[in-house]
């Protein structure tokens, strides 16, 4: 029901809030970081037609909403960047603190939050499945995530996009999904604010005994960002049967957006204790 949704998200925002109290400006601005480890599996060839093999679905039912797990939000660690990216991000950083913001020029202009933000915000998120396709759909997203089951290879002519283009397929109980074609807009890296085209995705679906937890380890590969591939791991409840999607919709032309942070005192890095 409604009142259990809410239930989960006040309980999540509460425990967010707690870990939250004492960021700065700066670290609101941040991209989310988790745990690193682990290895990327080989990408498809691009240049390949995509073969179909099986449009049925085989695996475990994960069809369903999902909200993050609270304990998932805000961790600390961060992946291993190359000397540039680290550079590019610090320099960013400081850009970020002299400005005294507390958003970003992405969140600012209202842009498509993009993978792997897609997997990894707050908001309640929704698994459809259907023969040959798994469709999930981000109350803070604008663009929709297909992922297209029994598919040796990505299309060939697909455009880099904002969630790239994601192939997958079941081993077992988990959903394997292989992610390229991200676009050069954002950095689809967490934790890392050095926008690449050549980030490619990984992930490892599973649902835990019981079915109320499912399971995203996503690895990032980026000869551009990483000196090793960089593993994450986050995990969504499961709400009720009944819960719905609420709308959401980022207007940059709303009244008193752009006006928002301007000129707030609290906003200021040095006024914040």
């Amino acid at each position: 029901m409604q009142g259990e949704r809410g239930r989960v998200i006040r309980e999540s925002w509460t425990e967010r809030g707690r870990r939250t109290a004492g960021w700065t400006a700066a670290a609101l601005g941040a991209v989310l970081g988790l745990a690193a480890g682990g290895a990327a599996l080989a990408a498809p060839h691009a240049g390949a037609k995509p073969s179909i093999t099986s449009p049925s679905i085989t695996g475990p039912s994960i069809t369903g909403m999902w909200i993050l797990k609270a304990d998932d939000y805000g961790r600390d660690e961060r992946p291993s960047l190359t000397p540039q990216a680290e550079a590019a991000a610090l320099a960013a950083r400081k850009a970020t603190e002299e400005q005294g913001k507390v958003l970003s020029e992405h969140a600012l202009k209202c842009l498509p939050i993009g993978m792997p933000r897609f997997m990894m915000n707050e908001f309640a998120l929704e698994i459809l499945e259907s023969p040959g396709r798994v469709t999930m759909i981000s109350e803070n997203s604008p663009l929709a995530r297909s992922i297209y089951l029994g598919r040796t290879s990505h299309t060939a002519d697909a455009e880099p996009g904002w969630n790239g283009h994601s192939i997958g397929h079941w081993e077992g109980a988990v959903l394997v999904v292989d992610t390229t074609l991200l676009n050069d807009r954002i950095s689809h890296v967490p934790r890392s604010q050095t926008p690449s085209g050549a980030t490619h995705i990984v992930e490892r679906l599973s649902l835990a005994p019981g079915g109320k937890m499912l399971a995203d380890e996503m690895t990032f590969t980026d000869p551009a960002l990483l000196t090793k591939p960089y593993t994450v791991t986050t995990h969504y409840e499961r709400l009720p049967a009944d819960a719905e999607l609420w709308e959401y919709a980022c207007e940059v032309d709303a009244a008193g957006w752009s006006e928002r942070y301007a000129n707030d005192p609290a906003a200021k890095i040095g006024d914040r204790k």
